[in-house]
């Protein structure tokens, strides 16, 4: 048995893979992830494992991982099933390069942009065999939350799960219909900016606000929910 951990800004999420097939999938409680995980390994009799995380310490988790686990820790330069192009590997988020394990798994020698709508909205080009590059910007709760800290007034919206109609008739309404039909719009346009420049791009959207996206998104895409564990458990294979 294998477990993915994926410590993101938001939730510790992990996964449980017997062979290549993933059997569990679910968050850790913020409160005590670490003893949480600890009762895991024991319940699934876990062998090996990887922590990839974008926080500014795991050292906890990866305690216990050590305790139990044969551990391999998410780093730039593990192998992985493409060539990193990029100028700063050292700089790029470990879920992005988890996202390209888990999309060149799936779409193996295709040109694949894939879209994680997490706390930060990422953008990121598989090209020939390649990653490329991509784009970083605030997902939604970010954009809801700086709207409310950065102005006088304004509140915090954190249970919109629908645009609303253009034009909003109240300031709750205005700062969902702006932030939601703005993020939908952006992110149509950026797709195609991507499709303009790769030939035949599959684009798969996964991450924790990925059915929002779904719904709205007029452009084509392939939802993925598991595309960071999916990735994780190929490197860790690849790593052994």
């Amino acid at each position: 048995m294998h477990l993915t951990v994926d410590a993101g800004n938001t939730n510790v999420k992990y996964a449980i893979f017997e062979g290549n097939t993933l059997r569990v999938s679910e968050t850790l409680m913020n409160t005590e992830p670490a003893n949480e995980l600890r009762k895991i390994l024991r319940q699934h009799g876990v062998e090996k494992s990887i922590l990839s995380s974008v926080r500014a310490s795991a050292d906890e988790l990866l305690e216990v991982l050590n305790e139990q686990t044969q551990t391999t820790l998410m780093d730039s330069a593990l192998r992985f099933p493409f060539e990193i192009a990029y100028e700063t590997p050292e700089t790029l988020g470990h879920d992005r390069l988890a996202n390209a394990a888990g999309a060149a798994k799936l779409f193996p020698g295709k040109n694949v942009l894939i879209l994680d709508c997490g706390t930060c909205l990422t953008y990121t080009l598989l090209k020939e065999g390649k990653l490329i590059g991509g784009t970083i910007a605030p997902g939604i709760n970010l954009r809801f939350e700086a709207l409310h800290r950065f102005t006088g007034k304004l509140p915090y919206i954190k249970d919109a799960i629908m645009p609303v109609e253009l034009p909003g008739k109240n300031t709750r309404d205005s700062l969902i219909s702006g932030v939601l039909n703005a993020i939908i719009a952006e992110t149509d346009s950026m797709i195609q900016n991507y499709c303009s420049i790769s030939d035949d791009l599959n684009v798969i959207l996964t991450g924790g606000n990925r059915p929002f996206f779904e719904k709205y998104l007029k452009s084509p895409i392939f939802a993925v929910p598991y595309l960071t564990h999916e990735g994780l458990h190929e490197i860790l294979l690849l790593n052994q």
